[in-house]
């Protein structure tokens, strides 16, 4: 007696499917991984520009008796020489509750505790500090911003931090926080966001560097 079943052939895939298939991978994934790129940066910046905020939102509260009117930002009766010495005034006085690794920049390495931030600083801390402000000047300037931008010199070096020009984060004094993105940083745009006209006048305006 003649069995009905039918015998079934499996199909593989021929060798040039299998390259149109890797063809189109590779296609999908050079069209998504800068978009991917993208979003991590925006990610990591957002990140910073938290952190950038909240440091200002300690500056004020330090100087929550004059409201600037003396200059600041100070520890004790001086200006201490860079941003590392006054964020260690501000965590040690419990203005920030945050432990030193909170400092370090994107790629940069974090503090491991007090010691190692004083002695590192510019390893370990992503922030500059504008200075000797008062209740004259302008709230939607920046107080706040990475260490990878040079006010006085005008221009960005990749070895402070790894983020290089890819993003720039600043906060103002009013504690407004800004994410800037790489089509965002032309000199102009600096010069604007900076006012260096501003700072050029009133003169007594420094930068606390790591």
């Amino acid at each position: 007696m003649k069995s009905n079943k039918t015998c079934t052939r499996k199909q593989a895939f021929t060798l040039i499917e299998l390259l149109a298939v890797i063809a189109i991978i590779g296609i999908l994934f050079t069209l998504v991984s800068p978009q991917i790129g993208k979003a991590r940066m925006r990610a990591k910046l957002t990140e910073q520009a938290a952190k950038a905020r909240y440091i200002v939102e300690a500056i004020t509260a330090y100087e929550s008796g004059s409201r600037f009117s003396t200059g600041w930002p100070k520890s004790g009766e001086t200006n201490t020489a860079t941003s590392t010495e006054f964020l260690v005034s501000l965590v040690e006085g419990g203005y920030l509750d945050v432990d030193y690794s909170f400092f370090a920049g994107p790629g940069m390495r974090p503090a491991i505790d007090q010691t190692d931030f004083e002695q590192n600083g510019a390893e370990c801390n992503g922030w500059s500090i504008l200075c000797d402000l008062n209740d004259a000047t302008p709230g939607n300037l920046p107080v706040v911003f990475m260490a990878s931008y040079n006010i006085t010199g005008g221009g960005f070096s990749s070895a402070v931090i790894p983020i290089g020009e890819k993003g720039f984060v600043f906060a103002t004094k009013n504690g407004e926080a800004i994410v800037l993105e790489e089509r965002d940083m032309s000199g102009e745009n600096f010069d604007s966001i900076f006012n260096k006209n501003l700072i050029d006048d009133l003169g007594t305006i420094s930068v606390m560097e790591p």
